[in-house]
């Protein structure tokens, strides 16, 4: 008999892994499009775009990498921790840009950098949070 809970844990882990890695490669590789998009959400001085733009990057491809490392080593605790982080800052971006009536691109990842923001995309960012938190995807203690 299968452990359900545990297949889709390690189906979530590989595929939350391969999403964050393609999305940090993305962007490091547009570095000036995504210093324009996070200058775009107006949250932080233009003076700490750049160094965010870059850490951001990091740690994208750091959570993703720790999710795929964690499929087989003990490395969930901290993946999780970073990816929960960053889907939350997504989230907070993405609604506060929405509460003042902003209108511009995402800036997600190469395949949708230049969709604009909507709902739906809160939304979208919500569902992948709420699937983080759910208890078969929790860190072990």
């Amino acid at each position: 008999m299968t452990d359900a809970p545990a297949m889709l844990a390690t189906l979530l882990r590989g595929s939350y892994g391969l999403l964050f890695v393609a999305s940090g490669i993305s962007t490091c590789l547009r570095q000036r499009s995504v210093r324009l998009a996070v200058t775009n959400y107006r949250l932080l001085p233009t003076r700490l775009v750049p160094a965010f733009s870059r850490g951001l990057a990091i740690l994208e491809i750091l959570a993703g990498v720790l999710l795929l490392l964690s499929l087989g080593l003990p490395t969930y605790p901290l993946a999780w921790a970073i990816t929960l982080g960053l889907l939350m800052l997504f989230c907070l971006a993405i609604g506060s840009a929405l509460l003042r009536g902003l209108r511009i691109a995402c800036g997600c990842g190469f395949l949708l950098n230049s969709h604009a923001l909507t709902p739906l995309t809160l939304l979208r960012n919500l569902l992948l949070l709420t699937l983080l938190l759910l208890p078969p995807f929790w860190p072990a203690s």
